[in-house]
């Protein structure tokens, strides 16, 4: 069955659980009224050796908010906060609560609350947790006892894990609770500013103020009641598959040299990572990083130019469950030997030509400005190398048997003499990496060698050690699809090997501007389901699914915003222009506009030929999004499509009030169908419309049978898991040669080029 059908079949599904639910109650009937759904169906194991610290606010000399008949706010955080640590601990998690009793954690001799909070915070990071959830229950100041919301706030600089367990935790909160206004808001709340936790977030469930809220939390079963919303809300962010990141390399904190930078990624409940997601900073820079499927890891390749310096690391993946996993960070010191001109290790070039680089340093050690005039001199036979530095480095290119002479380098009136150290002799692969349509070399390419990975000069020239395990490289770039190289039987020397990559999509990506508006944030919930989904979240998690993909095809993407803030439509508006984007797409999932030509629309902007076209295009290409039906195309006025400096469209896909619509939207495997059928309406709009319609299928047996649960992943751009009958099913393959990667659960592993074409759609793998 494809993924088209058992979506459908989903949405059916979906609509017949959620019929009759559509209309709402009156604001208190139904309040803490019982669970609607049963935590014994749900597979609570997925939380086994989780280590999660549950923080109940307030306590002791703290009452935190008081109900209009006396309830503590500190005694109801504590009753929800110690079910809640039953429940975890029966699933199997490592829980720990910051209190178990009516007490506060303020250090003797103290008042101040913010002692308290530091106090509950370290607590909770020396137990290097999981998931970090402060409980608290709100109270509105002016005691308007009708006023009665369910607030989940996420760490406000984190709009990953903290924000998709936020948004996980408010609809198990808003289905259960009967609460009917629920909200997702970014929080710079001590404990979360200072949690160190890989998800932090503070639950605000309800409304101490609100009488009936009162009357119900003083009841245990009703505490109980809200601690097992939250604990499904902890089920489903975990049961979506959380990779773990481990520190790989570097192994120490102090360096003499640039070296590789790697994570080993460890896949959870089954899910497989998105190799798209892949991203690696050093200090204010991110990196997107290659994923290796076969040694789990993720690693970007040594930056020779990295100016000396403390940097901040760390990795970050997300799996095709939508679950974001940051390592833990670690901190470098860039330390090269303190000389005033340090020569750096000769990079070997084709034709017998040798780059001898220096880095040229201050007295502090750091990097002279760029543009600073450097005069090499051969003490051999006195000729004479000069240049400027660029991030630090002078470089000069000598004849190989010249590679030994000694130089004396002079730069701002300081020489030094330098005698490099002796170049490799031993057997090298010349390669040059081409762009296969232009025959231009491509810059900033990068060759993968087992677990090592080197990075190209600006010609996209290598010269790589041979006659070592593996034989086989994967040479990839920013914009183009992967490409196999077989060394046996290669010897370096004078011939160059080409290895031309095809540009993805036909390049037409390549250097593009494109924004994103993903509707909703803060107290706009851009719609909400009968069962709790906003139409924020799904809106932001589309157009992460789109950004990954576009941003790796070569294009610079801007998302009008990164997490769940409030942004007005004049902020909007102003991000988009700021980014001189070419075209910008809103993404929705509310309510339909008025006069709306059916459920799912692609609007412009009134009168505008160009937006009418690409309007057009992304319709076209969102037509087979399921559930059955086509996407209108139609005019609009509002701020965004008139205040734009580009073409802009808004896509609406169906409002997530409806129930069936509701069903699909919580399903991950929908949200990423929706997401490639966006880049290929996009990718229409820049003239290329080559994609295989329908998608295509890759089948993987073991022998005559299946291989069932085995990752599957195309150009290390999509990945995807092989069901009952060993089939991973991708929607945006465009016809030719794609790299294929296969690992099965037992750790069984291919590569593989293969030629896909409309004609040919599945395409079969035995694995021995």
């Amino acid at each position: 069955m494809n993924r088209s059908l058992r979506l459908l079949l989903l949405a059916s599904v979906g609509a017949l659980l959620l019929a009759g639910c559509a209309a709402r109650k009156p604001a208190m009937e139904g309040l803490y009224a019982g669970l609607k759904e049963k935590p014994e169906a749900v597979d609570a194991h997925i939380l086994a050796g989780k280590i999660i610290v549950i923080d109940p606010g307030h306590g002791g000399a703290m009452n935190g908010a008081l109900g209009a008949d006396s309830l503590r706010e500190a005694d109801a955080n504590l009753g929800v906060a110690l079910y809640l640590w039953g429940l975890c601990k029966d699933a199997g998690a490592d829980a720990h609560l910051t209190r178990t009793t009516d007490r506060d954690l303020l250090p003797e001799g103290s008042k101040d609350p913010a002692d308290d909070l530091r106090a509950r915070v370290a607590m909770a990071n020396a137990l290097a947790p999981d998931v970090f959830i402060s409980i608290h229950h709100n109270s509105n100041l002016p005691r308007n006892r009708d006023i009665n919301n369910i607030e989940v706030y996420y760490r406000a600089s984190d709009p990953g894990a903290s924000l998709e367990l936020a948004q996980a935790l408010q609809v198990h909160l808003a289905r259960n609770l009967g609460i009917q206004t629920s909200d997702v808001k970014p929080g710079s709340y001590l404990v979360l500013r200072l949690s160190t936790a890989h998800a932090a977030v503070l639950g605000e469930a309800s409304y101490l103020s609100s009488p009936a809220v009162e009357e119900r939390l003083k009841l245990s079963a009703k505490q109980k009641l809200e601690a097992e919303a939250y604990f499904l809300g902890l089920v489903e962010y975990f049961s979506r598959g959380v990779p773990v990141l481990t520190r790989e390399s570097p192994a120490r904190d102090t360096l003499a040299g640039a070296v590789q930078i790697s994570f080993s990624v460890r896949s959870a409940a089954g899910i497989p990572v998105d190799p798209s997601s892949a991203v690696i900073s050093v200090g204010s820079r991110e990196t997107a990083a290659i994923f290796d499927p076969f040694t789990s890891t993720i690693r970007i390749p040594a930056d020779p130019a990295l100016p000396n310096g403390t940097y901040a690391v760390q990795g970050s993946v997300r799996s095709t469950g939508g679950r974001t996993a940051r390592s833990r960070p670690f901190t470098v010191l860039l330390a090269r030997p303190a000389r005033f001109i340090l020569p750096l290790a000769p990079r070997e070039k084709p034709g017998s030509i040798v780059a001898l680089p220096v880095k040229v340093l201050d007295a502090l050690g750091m990097h002279v400005a760029d543009g600073t005039p450097v005069t090499g001199r051969s003490l051999k036979d006195g000729t004479v190398l000069s240049g400027v530095c660029a991030n630090g480095t002078f470089e000069v290119e000598v004849a190989r048997d010249r590679a030994r002479d000694t130089y004396v380098f002079t730069a701002s009136g300081v020489a030094d003499t330098v005698r490099f150290a002796a170049s490799q002799e031993s057997p090298r692969l010349s390669l040059a990496v081409c762009d296969a349509r232009s025959g231009a070399g491509v810059p900033d390419a990068i060759v993968s060698c087992g677990r090592e990975s080197l990075a190209g000069d600006a010609a996209g020239r290598f010269l790589i050690p041979l006659g070592t395990p593996p034989e086989t490289l994967i040479v990839s770039a920013k914009g183009y699809r992967p490409l196999l190289i077989d060394t046996a039987g290669t010897r370096g020397g004078a011939s160059v090997v080409r290895a031309p990559l095809e540009p993805l999509f036909g390049g037409v990506f390549r250097d593009r501007k494109i924004a994103l508006d993903p509707a909703g944030g803060g107290p706009d919930a851009g719609g909400r389901g009968a069962a709790g989904l906003r139409g924020a979240s799904v809106n932001l998690d589309v157009a992460r699914l789109v950004r990954g993909v576009l941003e790796r095809a070569g294009s610079a993407v801007t998302l009008t915003r990164e997490g769940d803030e409030s942004l007005s439509a004049q902020e909007r508006v102003y991000i988009v222009n700021r980014s001189n984007a070419e075209i910008a797409i809103g993404i929705r999932h509310g309510a339909l506009p008025e006069r709306a030509d059916g459920p799912r629309v692609v609007l412009h902007y009134a009168g505008s030929d160009r937006g009418r076209v690409v309007a057009e295009k992304l319709a076209s290409a969102l037509d087979s999004l399921p559930p059955a039906g086509e996407f209108a195309v139609g005019e609009g006025a509002d701020l965004f499509l008139q205040q734009t400096a580009c073409t802009a469209c808004e896509v609406y896909c169906g409002p997530v009030e409806d129930g069936a619509n509701e069903a699909l939207m919580r399903d991950e495997s929908y949200l990423r169908l929706e997401a490639e059928r966006i880049v290929a309406g996009t990718a229409a709009c820049f003239g290329f419309d080559a994609i295989i319609p329908g998608g295509c299928a890759v089948k993987v047996t073991r022998g005559a049978a299946p291989a069932v649960g085995a990752t599957v992943g195309i150009d290390a751009l999509f990945a995807s898991t092989t069901g009952p009958d060993g089939s991973a099913d991708f929607g945006l393959i465009e016809p030719g040669t794609h790299l294929v990667t296969v690992r099965t659960s037992d750790g069984r592993s291919g590569l593989f080029m293969k030629e896909f074409t409309p004609a040919a759609r599945e395409i079969l793998i035995n694995l021995p």
